[in-house]
């Protein structure tokens, strides 16, 4: 897998020009045609509420492997997803997780506070926040495309995520750098909001095109990875596989994965929507159903979709 030292060649677009400004929509849209990937600032979510969502990430994930999956059993709507327990192609995902869907907020929950029912808390404005972006970028792919149904029109509320994602070292001889290799997700969009210490890297698919744009084949043919740093007040818009399917391939999806320093700890807090269930996207030479294409590519998170 190569790699390159410049995150300038993922364009960074001024959110509240997305609005008032067909040139900035463009900008944005050109970049997820190039590169699947696009840097959003000025996007307007409070500092106060990232921070506390960081905050409260540290002291759920701290906890005992078994606190941690209690304490999340007691909410409905979230998933914990332990270090390791997932898989790309048969690598794990060293990484550990505890996701919200839309309805986790829905739900009272009337007993004694926790660290788990503290990071929901933290999450539901950031997810809101996430929500209202969205919108706002979906409309702009669909002017851009001029498509005739909207892309706003089949997505709703109940079909958004959130996420903290823990990266860490917990066997003191692990040396290896790479947490999670590449692959494309199974989403619309995918906003990540990284730590300090970064760790995306999104291949350079400017180059690219069609079947070419697989992870294996990304990777086979030893395309760059741009490591992505955000500056303060940025976040990355990653392009998911059914986005392009949904397009027609008028969109390239993201190839990515995250590398941290050996023996470092921190987190990702991610957004990311899917569409209606029932809306048709194209699979090669045939049709199916998002619901159907989540449940053969990802059984473990929405094969009871």
């Amino acid at each position: 897998m190569g790699s390159i030292e410049n995150s300038c060649l993922i364009p960074s677009v001024n959110y509240s020009e997305v609005l008032t400004n067909d040139g900035a929509a463009e900008v944005f849209v050109q970049a997820l045609k190039t590169y699947g990937a696009c840097r959003i600032r000025e996007h307007g979510i409070p500092k106060d509420i990232i921070k506390n969502c960081f905050e409260k990430s540290w002291t759920f994930f701290e906890q005992d492997h078994e606190v941690k999956a209690a304490e999340s059993s007691t909410i409905p709507g979230a998933r914990y997803v332990p270090f390791g327990s997932e898989k790309i192609r048969g690598e794990a995902h060293l990484d550990e997780t505890l996701e919200f869907r839309h309805c986790a907020y829905d739900w009272p929950l009337p007993c004694a506070p926790c660290p788990a029912r503290e990071l929901r808390d933290a999450c539901r404005p950031f997810h809101e926040e996430c929500n209202r972006v969205h919108a706002t970028l979906l409309g702009a792919i669909s002017s851009s495309l001029n498509l005739a149904r909207p892309l706003t029109s089949i997505h709703s509320l109940q079909n958004t995520y959130f996420a903290p994602y823990f990266y860490h070292f917990p066997d003191r001889t692990d040396k290896e750098t790479l947490r999670v290799p590449p692959h494309i997700d199974p989403t619309t969009l995918l906003f990540t909001f990284q730590d300090a210490l970064g760790g995306l890297k999104v291949a350079d698919l400017s180059q690219l095109a069609g079947r070419s744009l697989s992870a294996h084949a990304v990777s086979e043919a030893g395309a760059a990875f741009i490591p992505v740093v955000c500056q303060p007040g940025e976040f990355l818009v990653l392009a998911g596989n059914l986005l392009r399917k949904i397009l027609g391939g008028a969109m390239k999806h993201s190839v990515h994965c995250v590398e941290r320093p050996v023996g470092s700890s921190g987190f990702h807090l991610n957004y990311w929507t899917i569409p209606n269930l029932d809306i048709a996207c194209q699979v090669g030479e045939r049709e199916e159903t998002v619901k159907d294409y989540l449940a053969r590519v990802f059984p473990s998170a929405f094969g009871g979709a």
